[in-house]
């Protein structure tokens, strides 16, 4: 594995990069990969965002369509946040592949280190705080844009700052940031306190569709395409409840099964104290942190969960 001033020291002898961030961003590869991209720019390199899939309503507010500016031959794909090549979906072997240089930015601890530059460490709490490291080497001035845009990032994957992967350097990162007069207080409320009637209308079948299993230490729920089409939402729009799946007194497990198609499930892992859902996860080509992992089957819901669950019931 390389370090933040190894990267660092490419990143200022090379140009022409071009960003890669994972499927259905959140807002840690969001954040993370606009703050890289500025730092960049503001170096005079040329820059952009290639994104896989469309970013979602609550993280419009971190964007502009001036990151995905595309003008110039790519020399260096840097994937940011990506825990597996396959997360970039098609741009993996469209870009990644093709570039004379890759660069793997991530704080997945499945992650192989997949790129020809690796720069991955399970223990920082978000992407952004690797960005932060990056980006202090390059000697860039931490503006106002920058600074906000891995705040987004380390906020949004440490829940708050409220889940275990929070950490002290954690929390001496972001106090730094403060000194660029970011509005906290802004970007809480968007991350974690604004909802669309769409996604409020879906929390109704999100809590209806609840199950609990082995004592009620396991907690699933699903939204399929009737969910959907009755409150308007976007799949995506599922994601801000994964959290009240682990969130019932006694759950330690948390499932959210987003119904894809008949033969297609997603599923959000969660846990809350001594379960590792990223060892479950791995088990079936899946992965992500100790407390929250994700995992894509090519098998209807049922059996999507009929797999997971008799994983978890030995675990719990």
């Amino acid at each position: 594995m390389h370090t933040a001033k190894q990267i660092a020291n490419f990143l200022k002898d090379h140009n022409n990069y071009i960003i890669i961030p994972h499927r259905s961003p959140d807002g840690d590869c969001l954040g993370s990969s606009s703050a890289l991209l500025l730092a960049l720019r503001s170096l005079g390199k040329n820059a952009a965002i290639v994104l896989p899939s469309p970013i979602s309503h609550r993280h419009e507010f971190i964007w502009d369509s001036s990151y995905e500016k595309v003008d110039f031959k790519c020399e260096t794909a840097i994937s940011v946040d990506v825990a597996a090549d396959d997360m970039m979906l098609g741009l993996y072997e469209e870009i990644y592949q093709k570039a004379d240089y890759r660069i793997c930015i991530d704080h997945h601890t499945t992650n192989p280190g997949f790129g020809s530059l690796n720069f991955v460490d399970g223990k920082a709490a978000a992407a952004g705080e690797l960005v932060y490291q990056i980006i202090v080497e390059l000697g860039v001035e931490m503006t106002k844009d920058i600074a906000e845009r891995i705040f987004v990032s380390i906020a949004d994957d440490t829940g708050a700052f409220q889940y275990s992967n929070t950490t002290a350097r954690t929390h001496m990162i972001v106090s730094s940031l403060y000194d660029a007069n970011i509005d906290s207080d802004s970007i809480m409320r968007k991350l974690f306190a604004t909802h669309t009637v769409a996604e409020l209308n879906l929390l109704k079948f999100v809590t209806a569709r609840m199950e609990y299993h082995c004592g009620g230490k396991i907690c699933t729920s699903y939204v399929d395409s009737e969910a959907l089409i009755a409150s308007g939402a976007e799949m995506s729009a599922a994601d801000a409840w994964i959290g009240l799946t682990r969130a019932g007194e006694g759950i330690e497990v948390g499932m959210m099964f987003k119904l894809l198609s008949d033969n297609e499930t997603r599923v959000s892992l969660r846990s809350n104290s001594y379960v590792d859902v990223s060892a479950v996860a791995q088990k079936f080509g899946g992965g992500g942190h100790v407390r929250a992992a994700g995992v894509t089957f090519c098998e209807s819901y049922a059996e999507a969960k009929k797999k997971l669950l008799n994983e978890f019931e030995k675990l719990v």
